[in-house]
């Protein structure tokens, strides 16, 4: 249709001839542009040109003829107006290439047409193509969408546009996928790079942020991808969002072979308990749960000489094991929870008039080995009396 109205035309010039042309204006201080090889012809010449290249064998482009000293202008839902000139475009360009297949810019606004596209949201780097796409548009009589030119999303370390060769960058959603980043979380995030609602409000689900929404509140600043601000919302996300989630955190201990998937189904409450103590509301994605379970609750590391000789070997250390031992053996297995452990703690320290790391560090290192780590009492008691006797047992004999 457009190369019937003459609005677009078959051209022929090889790369040589552009390439010659591109450097005679380099030398001449003028910007690149394409130089229309049929000014001047009419009709027949030019067909009788087209003729001759054809029996040549060249194969042609098809290039669309830019309308002289036309301004495109449109009201961007982002920038404002914005008005461009046709002599910025560079010159008639592309629509088909030599091989038959459409260029973008032509295939896109054929696509939005039929598609009945009424807002086109895209990068601030496709300003530039918007001319070009207007034309097309208006040669085909269509009415041409609302466009809105959203800001850049940049590496926040940098300030660079972020691109998909930032190996040292995760922005691909599989990855985030692997890691266990809610798709709650990455929707959550995303929908802030370039925007932002009316108030402090950051976490939304996909029905709220329809109700929040207001194309007005597009910021014109590019987007910073911050990577711990997405862990932040994912951790968010994963405290409200518990319940459902907990399946996914159980099967990260299976994943790292800790629990048989059999062990997992048949105790999925027990495991979701130590879930819970590891330390899940302090995680940024699921998959860094199993490192934080995996010690103390289904391995014990040794104990360092320099643990045991500091915290073991010590008179004080030496009273505070005897006398856990001998009650932590008569609390009753009905009644031993969280909360009774940390009192037959407290009233030891009343007893042997010892505190702090001198009292907790000799009771975690025989049971758990460690010196550190979550809230002791839930540990024990999400593990149960069994299994803490026993650590003692093969601590000290």
């Amino acid at each position: 249709e457009l190369l019937a109205q003459g609005k677009a035309y078959k051209s022929y010039k090889t790369e040589a001839t552009l390439k010659a042309e591109r450097e005679a204006q380099a030398a001449a201080h003028q910007a690149p542009h394409y130089v229309y090889e049929y000014a001047g012809m009419s009709a027949e010449q030019i067909k009788e040109a087209q003729a001759k290249d054809e029996a040549a064998g060249l194969k042609p482009v098809v290039r669309f003829r830019v309308p002289e000293d036309h301004d495109y202008q449109w009201q961007d839902l982002v920038k404002g107006e914005v008005k461009i000139n046709s002599k910025e475009i560079g010159g008639d360009w592309v629509i088909q290439k030599a091989d038959g297949m459409p260029t973008y810019n032509f295939a896109v606004v054929i696509d939005d047409h039929l598609m009945d596209i009424t807002h086109v949201l895209r990068g601030d780097d496709h300003v530039s193509n918007t001319p070009k796409q207007l034309m097309i548009y208006d040669a085909l009589g269509w009415t041409a969408p609302k466009f809105g030119h959203m800001a850049l999303i940049i590496k926040a370390e940098t300030g660079k546009k972020l691109s998909k060769r930032d190996e040292d960058t995760l922005q691909f959603i599989e990855q985030y996928r692997e890691l266990g980043y809610l798709p709650e979380a990455m929707f959550n995030f995303i929908g802030l790079l370039g925007w932002s609602p009316v108030g402090e409000k950051e976490i939304f689900d996909r029905k709220q942020f329809i109700e929040l929404f207001d194309e007005k509140r597009f910021t014109k600043a590019n987007a910073k991808f911050d990577a711990k601000k997405l862990a932040w919302i994912n951790n968010q996300w994963m405290r409200s969002e518990k319940d459902k989630v907990m399946p996914q955190l159980i099967g990260e201990l299976v994943k790292a072979g800790l629990v048989s998937q059999k062990e997992a189904e048949e105790k999925a409450d027990h495991f979701a308990k130590i879930v819970e103590v590891a330390g899940v509301d302090g995680i940024k994605a699921t998959s860094e749960i199993a490192p934080l379970a995996k010690y103390p609750f289904f391995q014990l590391h040794p104990i360092s000489g320099q643990d045991k000789e500091k915290w073991l070997d010590t008179d004080d250390g030496q009273k505070v094991i005897a006398a856990f031992k001998e009650q932590i053996e008569k609390l009753p297995e009905n009644d031993f929870t969280a909360e009774a452990i940390m009192k037959l703690i407290r009233t030891l320290q009343a007893d042997l008039s010892i505190k702090g790391r001198p009292l907790w560090n000799p009771i975690r290192l025989i049971t758990t080995h460690e010196v550190q780590g979550p809230n002791l009492p839930e540990i024990l008691a999400v593990m149960g009396k069994s299994w803490t006797l026993n650590n003692i047992k093969k601590t000290i004999g």
